[in-house]
């Protein structure tokens, strides 16, 4: 029963980041953050402006009160990745982009989980970190 849940929700996030990557595709990027806005707002209890407002270590805390599953968590990273593509040297995508390190820091020593796109993505992070931030 429980399984039928994850999968339901896994599912379900995996449409909306999928719709959300055809909207930045098509450089529609209002719908992109109206999308994301909701999607943030009815499956993480927050909005996008909330979340990238927090500071990393208020977002560390949050994920652990949260306790969300590897999936979502996966989801979370995904959204906040594609939020700040094309990277661009601001404020903005620089915390969004350590919020996704902190996410894959955690599916891999949490829940033991990696996947070759999100090594590909930490590691477009770091080259994009270096070149722009060292």
């Amino acid at each position: 029963m429980f399984e039928d849940f994850i999968l339901n929700e896994v599912e379900k996030i995996t449409f909306i980041i999928a719709r959300l990557a055809g909207f930045k595709v098509t450089a529609k990027s209002d719908e992109f953050i109206k999308l994301a806005d909701t999607t943030l707002q009815n499956e993480y209890c927050i909005k996008l402006q909330e979340l990238l407002d927090l500071t990393t270590d208020d977002f560390e805390l949050w994920l652990q009160k949260q306790n969300y599953h590897a999936d979502k968590l996966d989801a979370l990273a995904q959204l906040l990745y594609m939020h700040c593509e094309p990277f661009k040297p601001n404020p903005e995508t620089l915390t969004a982009l350590q919020k996704v390190i902190i996410i894959f820091d955690q599916l891999e020593k949490k829940h033991h989980r990696s996947s070759f796109e999100n090594i590909n993505k930490r590691n477009s992070i770091y080259q994009f970190l270096q070149n722009n931030y060292e």
